[in-house]
């Protein structure tokens, strides 16, 4: 078995991206790089950016942390156990997946820790694709 990441996309526009989020774990293991957003299933495929505006949810027995897939990955968020999540980074243009550097596509990728049977996890990530 494996741990169930649903991914729901709310809105994809011309401009923005809004997914839902699902995680349950099942108790297989951690989940280590696991594309969350792949960057060119989106129109338009031309560019290779995104930006993450805001993440809203809450996640619970475990820990998150979400990078943009690069040669180097590019941490940008730590999500906490149990704690509401509400990041929002709209007022300065979101954080760019265009700052990874070297190799950056754009992936939004997930890799937790203490994911184990039973944890689960809601989020909303709003996104501007460029």
């Amino acid at each position: 078995m494996a741990n169930t990441i649903t991914k729901t996309t709310l809105l994809d526009g011309a401009r923005n991206l809004v997914q839902l989020i699902n995680i349950v774990g099942d108790g297989s293991g951690e989940e280590a790089n696991t594309v969350l957003v792949d960057r060119s299933a989106f129109a338009p495929t031309d560019g290779t950016s995104l930006s993450v505006d805001r993440i809203h949810g809450l996640l619970s027995g475990f820990t998150a942390t979400l990078s943009f897939d690069a040669t180097a990955d590019l941490i940008f968020c730590r999500l906490p156990d149990g704690d509401l999540i509400d990041h929002d980074w709209t007022c300065f243009g979101g954080v760019s997946s265009g700052k990874a550097g070297a190799g950056a596509n754009g992936d939004i990728l997930i890799s937790t820790s203490s994911l184990g049977s039973g944890d689960s996890a809601t989020f909303i990530l709003e996104m501007r694709k460029s």
